[in-house]
């Protein structure tokens, strides 16, 4: 029984070397769960910078984008504004038919390269008067009219992408003012006694 007591009673040795192999993996584990901590940390930081990065970029990317479009319908526009005077002089050979076919055929191909563009053409006599789209060069009153409708299209209008670049240039028939009931002063006569 004496040996059995000594195999089971544990050298002091042994017990301070399993407390220091327990306080060991402690200790490691502790500092393993702080690096990990610490990696998830600096790894959501990571992707919080990666993702504001990407906003930016998304943002810059639009706003690029945007600026490329402006800067296309300035130069359009640019063109459009120097071209007005020859697409002035198209339209007044076209209304007087002096166009031969050579010249037919190059104001068509005018005509498609506004479209290509986004340039779009108005202002026809029949319209109903905007004054918002219509410059009235001319009001002309007239009997039987209802409302302000384009008479003449004096020049045309031109638009971009739904912008006026240019109101078309019109004469405007008006209706005729109501009469005012004529007075028997403005016929030549005497007002009836008591009233002045």
């Amino acid at each position: 029984m004496g040996e059995n007591s000594e195999e089971e009673e544990k050298d002091p040795s042994e017990e301070n070397l399993d407390s220091l192999e327990r306080e060991l993996d402690n200790a490691v584990e502790e500092d393993l769960s702080r690096e990990l901590e610490e990696s998830k940390k600096e790894a959501a930081e990571y992707l919080e910078a990666l993702q504001r990065e990407r906003a930016d970029f998304i943002n810059f990317r639009n706003r690029t984008s945007k600026e490329k479009e402006q800067f296309k319908r300035a130069g359009v526009e640019d063109a459009l504004k120097a071209l007005l005077p020859v697409l002035d002089d198209l339209d007044r050979i076209r209304e007087h038919g002096k166009m031969d076919e050579s010249m037919k055929a190059v104001s068509k191909q005018m005509d498609k390269a506004l479209s290509r563009l986004g340039i779009e053409k108005f202002g026809q006599a029949g319209e109903a008067f905007d004054p918002a789209v219509h410059e009235a060069v001319l009001h002309n009153p007239k009997k039987g009219v209802d409302s302000d409708i384009l008479e003449t299209v004096v020049e045309a209008g031109y638009k971009i992408d739904g912008k006026v670049v240019r109101a078309a240039r019109v004469v405007v028939s008006s209706p005729l003012p109501p009469e005012e009931p004529k007075t028997q002063e403005a016929e030549g006569g005497k007002k009836p006694e008591g009233e002045e």
